[in-house]
């Protein structure tokens, strides 16, 4: 399969993943970068943003499942643009005055991540063959990282040199082109008659051991990986102190990953994920090691490229677990909604942990905790790998 083969939704899935990439990178590593020079308590602000983030996009994947279930998901794919246009107005009206309406702004951040995921992520489990999982997720990684080589070091010039509200007018021009690209996918097929039944769903899945690990492991990416571009910034931030060098070291760190996640789709079998995790956990014990013991803007350097390889790969590995589990006959097809939900719902609850656990910083700690949250946040991760193995062993050691 090359992306030349694939049909014409699945390439606006993998570009509306980038756009989204763009978007998420201005409303996520450069609003907590904005938030921390207009707040008076800077790691209070960024963890009730992402916390609420968070919240609402439960409350969507809870409230559109039903939609999503029996009628045509893609229309809520498109709607996903409308409360992200909102977001971007109400912060050029607001300017500096963002710090004081972080739980708003994370609402409406939260509303849209919820609406363009459910579907997106039913859509790529119904079109994507199993066997086609792994080029598919490493293609559309490498798009998104991609984006984020070049956008970086533009929105770092142009907040540091003008503001961080004159960005959004650009990133209103994007969400106006997204909605019109998806206006051109297929009307989805893949409709069901009956209710969402989140208890038959649990009754039928759960039956089987490797669903159980596959929550556990959710639930440790979502505490770890939910959190950990959050704090990277935060640290590059007190470390480097201007948003022009947290463009530059994103946009390097960004080429790093799109190599890694191409190769692992173009050239990685399936088959040798377990020994390429297994490598990825032993880098990522050597990164977050070396920074603990000797904490230096090179040591966090080095941490950071071990995130953008290792931790990156290590992901993209557990993503691809997550969709070839939805079309196993672990989950029926009248429950693949629900699968998605709660896969999220579970997600989301580790990360809400972890909002929780750096809000508690922000009141009783500071940056010299927030070393040691990073430290607990890979422990996390390497947890979220283990897990991953356990999934990805042959049946029989199930």
């Amino acid at each position: 399969m090359s992306f030349s083969k694939m049909s014409r939704d699945l390439k606006l899935l993998i570009v509306f993943s980038g756009l989204r990439n763009i978007t998420e990178l201005f409303l996520g590593a450069f609003m907590v970068s904005f938030l921390m020079q207009v707040s008076t308590n800077q790691i209070i602000s960024v963890s009730t943003y992402k916390l609420f983030e968070y919240v609402a996009t439960t409350l969507v994947f809870f409230l559109f499942a039903g939609w999503c279930k029996r009628r045509d998901k893609v229309n809520v794919l498109r709607l996903s643009v409308l409360p992200k246009i909102v977001l971007l107005l109400s912060i050029i009206l607001l300017g500096n005055g963002v710090a004081q309406h972080v739980l708003v702004l994370g609402l409406l951040y939260g509303f849209s991540a919820g609406m363009y995921y459910l579907p997106s992520n039913s859509m790529t489990g119904e079109k994507v063959p199993s066997n086609l999982m792994g080029y598919f997720m490493g293609t559309q990684n490498a798009v998104n990282y991609t984006a984020k080589i070049v956008f970086p070091v533009v929105l770092g010039y142009f907040i540091d040199t003008g503001s961080y509200v004159s960005v959004s007018y650009v990133l209103l021009g994007l969400s106006i082109l997204e909605l019109g690209l998806m206006m051109l996918l297929t009307p989805s097929r893949h409709r069901s008659k009956n209710p969402v039944d989140y208890g038959g769903f649990i009754r039928c899945a759960f039956r089987f051991p490797v669903i159980k690990k596959l929550f556990k492991m959710e639930l440790m990416r979502g505490f770890g990986n939910g959190l950990l571009t959050s704090v990277i910034t935060m640290y590059t931030i007190y470390m480097f102190k201007t948003d022009l060098k947290l463009g530059f070291f994103t946009t390097f760190f960004s080429l790093c990953s799109v190599f890694s996640t191409w190769c692992m789709g173009r050239f990685c079998h399936q088959r040798r994920y377990p020994i390429v995790v297994s490598v990825c956990m032993l880098l990522t014990m050597f990164g977050i090691s070396l920074f603990v013991w000797h904490t230096t803007p090179i040591t966090f350097l080095i941490y950071n490229f071990v995130y953008a390889t290792a931790i990156v790969v290590m992901d993209q590995i557990c993503k691809v677990n997550m969709f070839k589990l939805s079309k196993s006959k672990c989950v029926t097809n009248n429950h693949k909604t629900e699968f998605f939900v709660l896969r999220d719902f579970t997600l989301f609850i580790g990360r809400w942990v972890g909002c929780v656990g750096l809000m508690y910083l922000g009141v009783f700690g500071d940056y010299g905790w927030l070393r040691w949250y990073l430290v607990f946040i890979t422990m996390t991760i390497l947890l979220s790998g283990y897990m991953a193995i356990r999934i990805m062993l042959p049946k029989r050691k199930r």
